[in-house]
């Protein structure tokens, strides 16, 4: 009888143990995930605490967190493809957005900032060729279905994409200055029927834009500013924006808590030695560092998970891990 005791209490024991362990990866989540092979299938499984979402082929650059239906929509420089993913099933095949101009050149599928818009559709922002061309964009329904907003200069790079609380949609654009130095960058307030109307000139090179409350906010790398407005009164030129935060190398924007952003970093500055790093600016404008190299390597797009307080970020810095970071955000 003693001896049968001595056995049930080891038994407790070794449960007792096995359920206080966990498969840890970085920032202390549990690296399961989703991944995207070559077919485009479905990923495997994926949790709430996942630290990694990995591609085995593609090269995601955007990603957009939809936090009512608990879906992360990831834009991909290859193959014009949408991905989703969820918790509960990992990754999978989206969409596929339609080329402007109806054949697609190799090269031309670069692709910028995706959002969700009020109506259920996706707005994804169609860089095109490096050298010009293909550029554009691209609406995705939530069966789908896809089509193009009808753009008058596809030669003009077009990254940042925002929906305003009244429902106005914003975007940018920019192309070569004129004389051909540096970059002329424009914010744009676009109708999916009848294109992009000019709002406001005078900028660099705008990598992203974000509405958020009663402000815009323009990411222009070229300046390594991120610069601010009140919707109400756009200025028409760059000059009348406020220089919000200065920073080397902003990237795409998205909203994080309290009132403050994040902003990925694509490429360290020419000539410093501070490494590439996700950066949150406070809502009084202040910078601090959220993450950096060697845990993030190249990310782009971020997006911020309000309910499970994490951020999503697009990273193809480094080929042996291609994928979207889960970072937890206090």
């Amino acid at each position: 009888m003693i001896r049968l005791q001595r056995v049930l209490f080891c038994l407790v024991l070794l449960s007792a143990a096995c359920a206080g362990s966990n498969n840890s990866g970085p920032h202390g989540a549990s690296g399961m995930s989703g991944s995207a092979g070559a077919s485009g299938g479905a990923g495997q499984g994926g949790s709430q605490s996942a630290s990694f979402i990995p591609f085995t082929s593609g090269s995601p650059a955007s990603v957009f967190w939809d936090d009512q239906d608990a879906t992360l929509f990831i834009d991909d420089n290859e193959n014009n493809q949408v991905w989703k993913w969820t918790d509960a099933d990992g990754l999978s095949a989206f969409a596929t957005t339609p080329d402007p101009g109806g054949e697609l050149a190799a090269g031309a599928s670069l692709v910028g900032q995706i959002i969700k818009l009020a109506d259920g559709r996706l707005l994804i922002a169609r860089f095109g060729k490096p050298g010009g061309g293909f550029a554009g964009l691209a609406w995705v329904t939530p069966d789908g279905n896809s089509g193009l907003v009808p753009v008058a200069d596809d030669t003009l790079k077009r990254l940042g994409l925002t929906q305003a609380q009244d429902g106005t949609i914003y975007g940018s654009y920019f192309g070569r200055a004129p004389g051909g130095s540096g970059q002329a960058g424009t914010v744009t307030r676009i109708d999916l029927e009848s294109g992009e109307t000019v709002v406001a000139d005078g900028f660099g090179k705008i990598v992203g834009v974000l509405a958020s409350g009663d402000t815009l906010y323009v990411s222009d790398q070229s300046a390594g500013t991120i610069f601010s407005a009140p919707l109400a009164a756009l200025p028409e030129h760059a000059s009348g924006f406020t220089a919000f935060a200065k920073l080397s190398v902003p990237d795409q924007l998205c909203k994080g808590p309290a009132g403050s952003i994040f902003t990925g970093q694509f490429q360290a500055a020419a000539g410093s030695t501070d490494p590439v790093a996700i950066r949150q600016i406070g809502a009084d404008g202040s910078v601090s560092l959220f993450a950096k190299d060697p845990d993030v390597a190249k990310p782009s797009g971020v997006s911020f998970d309000p309910t499970h307080h994490r951020l999503f970020a697009a990273d193809t810095g480094n080929s042996a891990k291609v994928g979207v970071h889960v970072l937890p955000v206090p």
